[in-house]
């Protein structure tokens, strides 16, 4: 496979999509993992691995007008894959990674089919929509961890849904600081993002107020008992770098705050130690 069709599909941001998947698994299995159950979690973590790459190609295939101007160095405005490749290339992830779901259960079945109208949708039409947009991909980030619990079963979530919650209100905050630093091209496009809709300032109040909120809140699957002292440790490291991506440019935000995140990843993981 030519490189171009690896690097359109981010494989940093696929990795992430993955361990969220064990974390989910690790916390919903309380730290006693059923051996029978690693076949499964190897299929879901190669799924959503596939599913993030089939998203984020799908919405490069939309995106191809504004990334001529937002992003022009991706493999696609680039001339490095052709547009029509891609939309191919995006379907056949998506039915691999729903093959693979085939194999672990309904409930994986389930949000795999969900998932995969709703970024074919959000890649059309709600990416375009003032905050919507935000709130759709903010859910997939969340769904991730749900999937990994799903793969032991639905009454095994315990945690689970908390640090879902956790990651939807961080990564709401982050795709909000994503669209500031995208205006200039969103504007001449006719878009309407939410900074462009109710102004930059008060996008940037809204950005923070949700990763202010992901940080307040993130103290609580100690506090109730369902992670160790280690989460507690990391997860504070990670709420500062969530801080101080409040106080630099829109840009920069994105580079914290995507730390911040793989840091909270790990977090989560020393948490069922």
């Amino acid at each position: 496979m030519p490189k171009h069709y690896i690097e359109i599909l981010r494989p940093s941001n696929c990795i992430m999509a993955s361990l969220a998947v064990l974390i989910g698994f690790l916390v919903a299995s309380q730290g006693t993992v059923d051996a029978t159950l690693y076949p499964k979690l190897l299929l879901g973590m190669i799924s959503v691995f596939l599913f993030a790459g089939a998203g984020i190609v799908i919405n490069d295939y939309y995106d191809y007008r504004i990334d001529k101007i937002n992003a022009p160095h991706r493999p696609l405005p680039s001339g490095r894959i052709k547009r029509g490749h891609s939309l191919l290339y995006s379907y056949a992830l998506f039915l691999i990674a729903i093959f693979l779901a085939l194999h672990i259960n309904i409930y994986c079945i389930l949000l795999a089919l969900v998932n995969t109208l709703l970024e074919i949708y959000y890649a059309r039409d709600f990416k375009r929509m003032p905050f919507i947009g935000n709130v759709v991909d903010s859910w997939f980030v969340a769904s991730s961890f749900l999937y990994g619990a799903l793969i032991i079963g639905i009454e095994y979530l315990h945690a689970v849904p908390l640090l879902a919650l956790l990651a939807f209100f961080s990564n709401v905050g982050r795709e909000i600081f994503g669209d500031i630093e995208d205006m200039r091209g969103d504007k001449k496009l006719g878009l309407k993002t939410l900074p462009i809709v109710i102004g930059k300032r008060k996008a940037r109040y809204a950005a923070s107020a949700f990763i202010l909120l992901a940080v307040i809140l993130s103290p609580l699957p100690w506090f109730l008992g369902m992670l160790s002292i280690n989460y507690l440790i990391l997860v504070a490291i990670a709420d500062l770098i969530f801080i101080y991506s409040l106080f630099v440019k829109p840009k920069e935000n994105q580079r914290y705050t995507k730390i911040a995140m793989v840091l909270a990843l790990f977090a989560f993981m020393a948490g069922v130690v």
